[in-house]
């Protein structure tokens, strides 16, 4: 019953990459400008949520939102990838947050290391390696710069988004503290900066197509949030997250479909047969390499 659920979730962000792909290599490529943007519809979610799910006053708020708002940073970094390598790659990035956060276990949470699990560390490398390798567009170095640093600053989030809830604070109360800071943040500061201003509601007033984009982004992000709750309250943990690992073979589908549909409006991703191949096997090395250090 379970597994509808995490495919929906898994599928809606699968979307997310590709619809922000689309608003990069097509509309604007400024991630503050873009996060302004999509906050305007964040933030009407935001207010709407509180009626739906039972939020309490707690300690872990100031933290949660401070988190919330240095997530911010891995947002910006995201938009900033996307302008620079296929949509489909960025994919690598959250098999090596899935290896950050594994270590972070061990160190913080003291939870075990096993042979597996240090197995399927060595895949997630070496796919991540390879397909850095076999990316042309821009150095093998660069590549694997802009992927690591994107995990990397995505890491402090997820951290204190488990050490919350492990003290007691529900998923939806903790999940909302932290997009709310981060939201704020997003919302509030471009308003005092006049080029970003005018950049921004400029885009918002003038192209419905981009307004439609990066709404249905918030949608996903929201629905895929709800969807992959309500897949970790029904399923095994691991399995979870081992369908989950499916996205980035998702993310390949949705952006052939887009091209094939709406070549002018479409992401970045080449999709020759050579590049297919290497992104394929990339990621299937890094599928197990996930399903290894997930098990482990």
């Amino acid at each position: 019953m379970w597994i509808p659920f995490v495919l929906a979730s898994t599928l809606c962000w699968a979307l997310i990459n590709v619809l922000d792909s689309v608003i990069v290599h097509n509309y604007e490529k400024h991630p503050v400008v873009l996060m302004w943007c999509q906050s305007f519809f964040s933030v009407v979610l935001l207010l709407v949520l509180p009626f739906f799910i039972d939020l309490h006053s707690s300690p872990w708020i100031p933290y949660l939102m401070l988190f919330g708002a240095i997530g911010l940073l891995g947002d910006f970094w995201f938009f900033h990838v996307l302008d620079h390598v296929d949509v489909s790659i960025t994919n690598a990035a959250w098999a090596i947050l899935s290896l950050f956060l594994s270590i972070a276990g061990f160190i913080f949470f003291q939870e075990s290391w096993t042979l597996l699990q240090s197995t399927g560390a060595a895949l997630i490398i070496g796919g991540s390696l390879y397909l850095a390798f076999s990316h042309k567009h821009i150095s093998m170095r660069r590549t694997l710069g802009l992927l690591m640093t994107l995990a990397l600053l995505y890491t402090p989030y997820y951290i204190m988004k488990k050490t919350a809830i492990d003290a007691g604070e529900g998923a939806a109360q903790t999940f909302y503290w932290m997009i709310l800071g981060r939201e704020i943040l997003a919302f509030n500061v471009p308003w005092f900066i006049p080029s970003i201003r005018s950049r921004g509601l400029t885009l918002l007033r003038s192209s419905w197509g981009f307004s439609v984009f990066n709404g249905a982004v918030i949608l996903c992000f929201f629905l895929g949030e709800f969807l992959g709750a309500l897949a970790y309250n029904m399923g095994p943990l691991s399995l979870v997250s081992i369908v989950g690992n499916t996205q980035p073979f998702m993310v390949m589908a949705l952006a052939w479909l887009s091209i094939r549909s709406f070549p002018g409006r479409a992401p970045r991703e080449l999709l020759t047969r050579q590049a297919v191949s290497v992104k394929l096997f990339s990621f299937c090395i890094m599928f197990f390499g996930l399903m290894l250090l997930t098990t482990g």
